[in-house]
């Protein structure tokens, strides 16, 4: 896991099993940037694993909004007309996670492959990262820590520090030097 700006990390399925299994001081949120939203997949990772969660919401392309355990409703995310993934498709899952349910985990089911189109899920996670980071510290993570996560991270530093995409990547790299997104999400969030 490695810090890249205050109240935001790197990392791989390793560093956030890590941190769903044991807690942790720093650690308040996970996104989660796997094959598969469900909590499931670090089980079928380790079988050893096993991560308590409680669901909060889940967010489906030109969905209606979700009603949230506060009561409050979540809108729709993705109009249908403009987005690339077909409607009823998981966006984003969101639960309660790991030791004692202390940690708020986001999960989007991206796979790393260059044709995979990653734009529709960004607008949710920046924001989730954005917001979180105020109240605590967001650990952001894909199966290895190198194309995802790197991508997600990528595209916050340029929205939140408007930074070319180049700028952003080479930033994210003195934190963490062996990131490295595949083109084909670096081609959409330039």
């Amino acid at each position: 896991m490695h810090l890249v700006r205050e109240n935001l990390f790197i990392g791989n399925i390793g560093d956030a099993a890590e941190v769903l299994q044991n807690g942790s001081n720093e650690i308040t949120h996970i996104i989660s940037v796997l094959s598969s939203a469900s909590i499931s997949f670090f089980s079928q990772w380790r079988s050893s694993l096993a991560i308590p969660t409680k669901e909060i919401n889940k967010a489906y392309a030109g969905g209606s909004g979700n009603v949230l355990d506060t009561g409050e409703v979540c809108p729709t995310l993705v109009d249908a007309s403009k987005s690339c993934l077909s409607p009823g498709k998981l966006l984003y899952s969101l639960e309660y996670a790991g030791k004692d349910l202390k940690l708020v985990r986001m999960a989007a089911p991206i796979r790393d492959m260059e044709s995979e189109d990653i734009l529709d899920y960004l607008e949710p996670l920046l924001d989730f990262i954005e917001k979180n980071r105020k109240e605590g510290s967001v650990l952001v993570h894909c199966f290895a820590g190198v194309s995802r996560s790197a991508a997600i991270i990528t595209s916050y530093l340029m929205r939140s520090e408007r930074l070319s995409q180049e700028d952003a990547l080479e930033s994210l790299k003195q934190s963490c030097e062996f990131v490295c997104p595949n083109d084909g999400f670096l081609e959409q969030v330039s």
